[in-house]
């Protein structure tokens, strides 16, 4: 079933393999998706992830642009260019995140504006830019634009290693919030996805500096422990956080706003 027929997306931080934001770009693909232009700064997996999408999707449905999700030209020219060739955007995720670890003691005020604009404004400007595009998607599908957040756990877990990401990550849940109130009107449903110990190239980076630092003995002994808080116990991957995105990308999703799906094994119950 093509769940999103017809749709054009776009969908930031999707140039890495074995991230979210490309796992997503699959998943909306499969699910019928006219096009889905993925964004990011660094361009080194491009090739193959083009090759990757081509080959299961067809050539020209996926598309890789560069961009730095803080800066607000870079905004205007995606959105000026997706609207030139395809005419619409129906999706938008803000998936661009970064970490630098950190407490307030320890962190310079340059590295938490730094993650600050890359977790938290980037997302402020895609849908500043994308908003009058998503309004006009009611105007072919009956749910509406969508806006998914990529937001994290993290936005409920309070953390003296990694303030930075974690108080980004909190102000982006309010983010969510306040535009499913603003742009209800305008039929654009805002919502947000927290994934909690998805195994992506970024959470091993995050358990390595950790394990640096003497927390744990390895990245992986890390990852093991936050799996074995989660009541399930078990690693979770980002195909499988993919789902969440494709429902609240669908006119299944129709009347859901300003909602947190939790794709986190039960870890929220400690919270």
């Amino acid at each position: 079933m093509a769940r999103l027929d017809g749709k054009v997306a776009i969908v930031t931080g999707a140039g890495r393999l074995g991230n979210i934001g490309a796992a997503v770009c699959d998943a909306f693909l499969r699910e019928g998706a006219r096009a889905v232009i993925a964004t990011d700064l660094r361009m080194d997996a491009g090739a193959e992830l083009t090759a990757d999408m081509d080959g299961k999707h067809g050539a020209g449905r996926y598309r890789l642009a560069q961009q730095d999700v803080t800066l607000e030209a870079d905004w205007a020219a995606l959105v000026e260019t997706v609207l030139a060739e395809f005419g619409a955007i129906d999706i938008l995720v803000n998936n661009a995140g970064i970490s630098i670890h950190g407490g307030i003691e320890t962190t310079s005020l340059e590295d938490l504006r730094k993650v600050m604009a890359v977790n938290h404004d980037s997302g402020f400007l895609g849908m500043k830019y994308c908003a009058p595009a998503l309004a006009d998607t009611i105007k072919r599908f009956p749910g509406g634009g969508s806006v998914i957040n990529t937001v994290s756990m993290a936005s409920y877990m309070p953390n003296a290693n990694n303030i930075g990401y974690h108080v980004s990550k909190s102000a982006q849940r309010m983010l969510t919030l306040c535009g499913a109130v603003e742009f209800g009107p305008k039929r654009i449903r805002v919502n947000s996805v927290h994934p909690g110990q998805t195994t992506t190239p970024l959470l091993k980076e995050g358990y390595e500096e950790y394990a640096r630092l003497g927390f744990y003995e390895s990245s992986e002994a890390g990852i093991q422990d936050l799996v074995k808080m989660c009541p399930l116990g078990i690693e979770s991957f980002p195909e499988d956080t993919a789902h969440a995105f494709v429902y609240l990308a669908s006119d299944e999703s129709r009347f859901v706003t300003g909602a947190s799906i939790y794709h986190d094994g039960g870890l929220a119950r400690h919270f």
